[in-house]
């Protein structure tokens, strides 16, 4: 077979592969369209904090509680993912998902340079309480849910204790509540794991990390957050990538092929998250914010996550104070537990929803 000719069959297949992967995220878009008289199914972009933040909201019905969904990372959006689990939840509320600063859409919609010097945990929740205000315009509601992911559940979790009057009520999902001793944690299962397969090349690696974590959080710092992240994965003990994960953001209908460039820079943007993560390791922990809450608060947690470990957000939760709480427990879920765990973690969702309604 000339070379010619094997050029040409890679380029029709290339060409057919585009074609499918078009037709078919059309076809998706299409299908999980809202149709119903009083639903929404929009993006946007708002000025938030000075500059352009995408929002996108999804419901059947405008008059059901709003759940604002805060993303993890920092910078880690999961609208991209939101077809693979969100869809029965907008028969109970209307969910918001929210591009933080230097993320996703909202990132392509300003100058990287200008906005990663903005990007601390003060802007961050000065962001949250702007997009939290509009809201409650938008939908005439006093009083919005919160669903924080991993740092979104940092953010949530300071954003309630802070702002009560605008919170109907907390879910926290991979709850964070001390950054130090969830990476110390962490690390310390990673190398029991590969201890107990004996991989001498991964114990060695994890050894060189040592010390991990380091409070003075530097470039090394974060590439030994890379590392470790990677062997987290391999040991199933960290959310990453896999193909299955892969195919649904190519297909998935929200996000465009430009969007999804964003979902590739993932090395580059923990860099312009870099101050965010320096608070983390130098100062977060709940403990020491506050365990007294002035609304329900109701905590999800994947029984196998051990990126934001299940015991230290069960020990917080059990001393905290609330005018309501509870704390589901689900089995055989990591991180991502609403991916890992669809029915169980919508079942612990839609109690949830039911209780704060009556």
């Amino acid at each position: 077979m000339n070379q010619s000719l094997i050029i040409f069959i890679a380029a029709i297949a290339c060409i057919s592969m585009a074609i499918y992967w078009f037709l078919y995220t059309k076809k998706r878009a299409t299908a999980c369209h809202i149709l119903t008289p009083n639903g929404i199914d929009e993006g946007e972009y708002v000025t938030i904090g000075g500059i352009q933040q995408f929002l996108y909201h999804r419901g059947e019905n405008r008059d059901h509680p709003v759940l604002l969904f805060l993303h993890g990372g920092p910078g880690s959006p999961m609208l991209p993912f939101a077809q693979d689990f969100q869809f029965p939840w907008e028969d109970k509320v209307t969910v918001v998902h929210w591009e933080q600063r230097n993320s996703g859409k909202t990132f392509f919609a300003n100058d990287p340079q200008k906005v990663t010097p903005t990007t601390t945990i003060e802007q961050a929740l000065q962001d949250t309480y702007e997009v939290v205000s509009y809201l409650q315009k938008k939908y005439n509601q006093e009083r919005i849910l919160l669903l924080g992911h991993s740092w979104g559940s940092i953010l949530g979790s300071l954003f309630t204790i802070q702002y009560p009057q605008m919170v109907q009520a907390y879910i926290g999902v991979g709850q964070v509540v001390n950054m130090f001793e969830n990476e110390r944690i962490g690390y310390e299962k990673a190398l029991e794991c590969s201890r107990q397969v004996k991989n001498q090349k991964d114990i060695s690696t994890l050894q060189a990390l040592s010390p991990y974590p380091e409070r003075h959080f530097s470039d090394a710092m974060v590439k030994k957050l890379m590392k470790l992240r990677k062997l987290q994965g391999k040991y199933k003990l960290a959310m990453q990538p896999s193909l299955q994960l892969v195919m649904s953001v190519l297909c998935s209908p929200f996000y465009s092929l430009k969007d999804i460039k964003y979902m590739l820079m993932s090395d580059v943007l923990e860099i312009k998250q870099r101050a965010i993560l320096e608070f983390l390791f130098k100062s977060y922990d709940l403990n020491m914010v506050t365990s007294d809450y002035q609304v329900p608060v109701f905590y999800i947690h994947g029984e196998d996550d051990w990126q934001t470990p299940y015991s230290l957000a069960r020990t917080y939760f059990d001393q905290l104070k609330a005018p309501m709480k509870q704390f589901y427990s689900i089995p055989n879920a990591g991180h991502a537990t609403m991916l890992d765990q669809k029915e169980l973690f919508n079942e612990a969702l839609f109690d949830i929803i039911d209780q704060i309604k009556h």
